[in-house]
């Protein structure tokens, strides 16, 4: 039996990767419940291992007088103890040694079932804390079978068994078991929390194993990956601002550069490509668009919907964000992509509801005179407009502003300020007026900015509606006949 138990205990540390403490505490648990069983406490018994893991039990007992023996489990009267130790006196405690051999087979089943849900909980409560502490990274994997329902179960080290959901494959992908695929450990749910669905015929749940989702579809292992062959994104002097996936179909990507030394599509890409090349390799050929990401709504959207030429954006309604990209006819094809899915990529990639219409189809459209004449404006010239049109300024016939209209460039704010209202197409005092709260909080100023605003409008006003009083010299509003500080009358021509 000596031998069979270590080499139970050598099998559970290499097969099962379980730690020699954890697997002698588990026995430690067997041996105390198959005692339990049979002797009804398990308060006196000692168990023991040596340095070669050999296995000792014994029963701890009281001696006690003849005449006083009555617990033939905690006692051992005093003759029966001198057989075994001669020198024992009365209130001594003796270990009787016992041979598991002749315990019944209910309590040695009892106490297997014991030590196996003990030892479930704590390898469950080991695997948990393991793969917790990696949720959100890419972890190497192996396939070992495919289930009824299309779910794949991969090893992910150490025994332990990981769930590739069906809706986390990528289409593109086929999973052969023992072969190794890279997957982002999406979550991970304690045992406690995990439980079948179905129901046993005790009308109880059946508590599971600990579930380790993983997946090949989520946007972040692109990004990952990315981390892996890009030493500037992992270094962050380049950032993904976003990224957003259709798995098998296409991947976006927008990035900066945390300095104006590192071009970040350039870095991204790498030499000839050979760095987004080892991505796309991993994820099976799908195409990756990196993509410079800019706060100007009209660049971002012109730059999202490569692999399409944009030859104008327009901003139609800036509070539900929804824009126009007009592109060739035969460019139309690729600004949507199959099933829609190049410009329903770039609608998420720039947070914009982007239409992709031709010059043709534009044309029959109902949009203001004005929303056309700022479009023209910004791409006027269609080979530099998209890096320039932020820099230069627009006068007031090509922004469309009538004669009555201030410039916001004519009042006495910052032309920082002036240039983050333009940016949001508002270009006049009037405009600015006119937004709705929802615009204004878009706009995103401060209320220093704001006050800045209307002191100047406020001043004007006054300028307008107040005049000096040439008897006494005191400020008299507009349509006064009478000066209320030295009674003079006035009379005004309409």
């Amino acid at each position: 039996m000596s031998t069979d138990l270590k080499e139970a205990i050598r099998l559970m540390i290499e097969e099962k990767n379980y730690t020699h403490d954890m697997v002698l505490e588990t026995i430690r648990e067997f041996v105390k419940a198959a005692y339990k069983r049979k002797f009804g406490t398990d308060q006196n018994v000692e168990i023991s291992f040596s340095e070669d893991d050999e296995l000792t039990v014994c029963a701890r007992k009281t001696v006690v007088d003849e005449d006083h023996y009555y617990n033939e489990v905690t006692e051992i009267p005093l003759d029966e103890a001198q057989e075994l130790t001669e020198d024992v006196e009365l209130g001594d405690e003796v270990l009787i040694p016992l041979d598991l051999s002749t315990f019944d087979r209910g309590s040695v089943q009892s106490a297997k079932q014991r030590a196996q849900q003990s030892f479930k909980e704590v390898q469950n409560n080991r695997t948990y804390k393991e793969f917790k502490a990696k949720e959100g990274e890419i972890i190497l994997c192996i396939v070992n079978s495919e289930l009824p329902n299309g779910d794949f179960r991969l090893n992910v080290g150490g025994g332990v068994e990981g769930l590739l959901p069906r809706k986390n494959q990528s289409p593109r992908e086929v999973y052969e078991p023992g072969a190794e695929v890279k997957c982002y450990l999406e979550k991970v749910e304690n045992a406690d929390n995990a439980r079948d669905p179905q129901v046993n015929v005790k009308g109880r749940k059946q508590k599971k194993d600990v579930r380790i989702i993983l997946s090949r579809t989520s946007p972040k292992l692109v990004e990952k990956l990315l981390a892996i062959q890009v030493p500037e994104i992992y270094d962050r002097e380049v950032e993904i601002v976003k990224c957003v996936r259709q798995a098998g179909i296409r991947t976006k990507v927008a990035v900066r550069a945390n300095s104006r030394d590192i071009d970040p599509v350039g870095a991204t890409v790498g030499l000839k490509g050979n760095r987004i090349q080892s991505v796309i390799t991993e994820i099976e050929g799908e195409k990756i668009d990196v993509i410079p990401y800019d706060e100007n709504p009209i660049n971002f959207i012109a730059s999202a919907l490569t692999p399409a030429h944009v030859e104008k954006v327009y901003l139609v309604d800036m509070s539900t964000r929804r824009a126009i990209a007009i592109v060739n006819q035969k460019d139309v094809g690729l600004a949507i992509g199959p099933k829609g899915s190049n410009v329903n990529l770039a609608n998420s990639l720039c947070d914009w509801m982007i239409e992709v219409m031709t010059q043709e189809q534009f044309d029959e459209l109902d949009l203001t005179q004005e929303t056309r004449e700022r479009a023209e404006a910004i791409f006027a010239q269609p080979e530099t407009v998209i890096e320039d049109a932020a820099d230069r300024s627009l006068s007031a016939e090509e922004l469309g502003i009538g004669e009555g209209e201030t410039l916001l460039s004519d009042l006495n704010i910052s032309a920082d300020l002036v240039k983050k209202l333009n940016f949001h197409d508002v270009y006049t005092a009037e405009e600015y007026f006119n937004l709705t709260p929802e615009e204004l909080e878009q706009v995103g100023l401060s209320d220093e900015e704001k006050a800045s605003i209307n002191d100047c409008i406020y001043v004007e006003e006054e300028t307008e509606e107040e005049f000096i009083c040439p008897n006494c010299g005191a400020t008299v509003k507009i349509g006064t006949t009478t000066c209320p500080n030295c009674g003079a009358e006035f009379e005004f021509e309409d």
